[in-house]
């Protein structure tokens, strides 16, 4: 086998991989979860709570 051969083969299987792992395919289906929360969301929770002590 030549070295370019190689080379093409090496680059279709790479090209493949990065595919294969931005598709997300064998991945769990979390789309029914609720997102994570993100650090700053209880601050903004808690300055809506003291604007509006009634609501949620």
């Amino acid at each position: 086998m030549s070295f370019t051969f190689v080379l093409l083969l090496l680059l279709l299987a790479g090209i493949a991989l990065m595919g294969l792992a931005l598709s997300g395919y064998g991945s769990p289906d979390r789309s029914h979860q609720k997102p994570p929360r993100l650090p700053g969301h209880d601050i903004q929770d808690q300055q809506r709570k003291r604007q509006d002590p009634d609501a949620r």
